[in-house]
């Protein structure tokens, strides 16, 4: 219910809590949905171009001229994400002047603007003598099978986190053997 992204869709399940239990929707009610519901979180402004999100329970600052969030994916992929989203939708601007030029058809057509011309025939190449007699032979030696000596293993952190204990007998419980080599067995009679 907290995660429901339309109010309708809220509604519905406030009336789905309010069936089976009126008060717990009367405490809802005086909590406030807005402090535990996604549809009616607030996008609260700092200033005019910094803004703080809540995100379920999580806040991020969005710092719009800088083109910035604290969740890091607004500098990264250089778009604007969820939350800087939520502030240009909230605010009513036009997100395509908060994405980088790379992903504006302009660039795209700028990046094939040159032409690229195929490679011709193989049989027009013209390759130089020294080059054709050249035979490209595989390394002199290979690599012996096995782990190189001197080099030891790199353990995993697991093995390196095993606490290593002594052997404890299941026959008599004691430490230090194993139910072999236990010389407490109690005696058959």
């Amino acid at each position: 219910m907290a995660k429901t992204c339309t109010k309708n869709e809220f509604d519905m399940l406030m009336d789905t809590v309010e069936k089976e239990d009126i008060r717990v929707k009367e405490y809802l009610d005086l909590a406030g949905y807005e402090k535990w519901a996604l549809c009616y979180a607030q996008v609260v402004p700092s200033t005019e171009y910094v803004h703080n999100v809540n995100d379920d329970g999580r806040y991020f600052v969005v710092y719009l001229i800088k083109k910035t969030c604290t969740c890091g994916r607004f500098q990264y992929e250089e778009i604007p994400c969820e939350h800087a989203w939520a502030v240009l939708k909230w605010k009513s601007l036009p997100p395509d002047e908060y994405c980088s030029d790379l992903y504006k058809p302009k660039t795209m057509l700028k990046t094939y603007n040159m032409p690229i011309h195929p490679l011709p025939d193989v049989k027009t190449w013209l390759i130089l003598d020294s080059v054709i007699v050249d035979d490209v032979l595989p390394p002199k030696f290979k690599r012996p099978p096995g782990r190189p000596k001197g080099k030891p293993r790199k353990k995993t952190a697991r093995e390196l986190s095993r606490i290593k204990g002594k052997n404890t007998c299941s026959t008599c419980g004691m430490a230090g053997h194993n139910r072999r080599s236990c010389r407490n067995k109690p005696k058959d009679v």
